[in-house]
């Protein structure tokens, strides 16, 4: 039986940066014009049987040392073979830069970005991806192969099989978008989740890397707060599910060591921003403040996963 007979039908929505609805005309011509977002190669990928939207809280850490919550929307294409989850902003720019046109086109997109921003101060026009990160799951294979970045212009993958997930289910339930879901909880890569799911939803897949469940996870948090996932919608869908963007950029590595990478890129980042900020191509130099001290909070702040350590 088919996945989608298993669930109702819900509304969703295209999750494009709100800045960027007034340039949608000029996009889909060029992107009809050069096949930016049209199939890869005109080949065939599996098809999605359904679309699930997630909110993704976590934690960010401002300039000025203080801490916020940032929220990006992300999505997930399943069927009972294999899975995406993927934020669309991301991908959409991904698609840009795999080709000279949309790459003139970004470039193009930024130049009306920065100037509204000069004129009024409104960045939201400004092409910003939402963080790097592609989840592909295999659910015939047990493997997840997880695609982000590591440090400035580093990007690397690596693969890992679902049994690193061992869950304890629980009797408690609770409805999420009209489904009435249980709760599983697990120790994962340094963190303990609370996830729910939907046994009348029969797909074991879920956003970001959790999964191995009886049932289509729609809300997950881990027990400090700092991060969470909160489905907002759900639909039918046969959407192809495109594998990476120039899979050459990214290197191959060790799960801890991409982590660990990753790490001490943060720690450095400031730094690392000031200096290509202040030399500059033609030599001259720009004056800037010195580094805000870290607020206090900081100290209570760690990444996703946290074995790295």
């Amino acid at each position: 039986m088919n996945i989608s007979q298993h669930f109702r039908l819900r509304i969703s929505f295209t999750l494009v940066s709100p800045g960027l609805y007034r340039l949608i005309p000029m996009l889909l011509f060029v992107c009809c014009a050069f096949g930016v977002v049209a199939k890869k190669q005109n080949k065939n990928y599996p098809l999605a049987e359904i679309k699930v939207n997630y909110d993704y809280h976590h934690p960010f850490l401002q300039s000025d040392g203080e801490i916020t919550e940032r929220v990006f929307n992300y999505t997930l294409l399943a069927n009972s073979n294999c899975s995406k989850y993927y934020n669309y902003n991301n991908e959409f720019l991904d698609s840009l830069d795999s080709t000279p046109q949309g790459r003139k086109l970004h470039n193009h997109l930024m130049t009306i970005g920065v100037d509204q921003y000069i004129k009024n101060g409104d960045d939201s026009a400004i092409p910003r991806r939402k963080g790097q990160l592609y989840v592909y799951k295999s659910l015939r294979d047990s493997v997840t192969t997880v695609y982000d970045t590591y440090g400035l212009g580093e990007q690397g993958y690596y693969n890992e099989l679902f049994k690193e997930i061992e869950w304890v289910l629980t009797d408690s339930t609770k409805n999420i978008l009209g489904y009435e879901c249980v709760r599983a909880d697990t120790d994962y890569h340094g963190r303990h989740w609370t996830a729910w799911f939907a046994p009348e939803i029969p797909l074991q897949d879920g956003p970001w890397k959790l999964c191995g469940l009886p049932g289509l996870i729609l809300e997950a948090s881990d027990y400090t707060g700092q991060y969470s996932f909160i489905a907002t919608a759900i639909e039918n869908c046969d959407q192809e599910m495109f594998p990476i963007y120039q899979p050459t950029r990214y290197d191959k590595m060790n799960r801890i060591d991409m982590l660990k990478a990753y790490v001490e890129y943060r720690k450095n980042a400031s730094s690392i921003s000031r200096a290509l900020i202040m030399n500059t191509p033609d030599g001259s130099k720009i004056d800037m403040e010195a580094p805000k001290q870290q607020k206090q909070n900081f100290t209570k702040l760690d990444f996703l996963e946290t074995d790295y350590h």
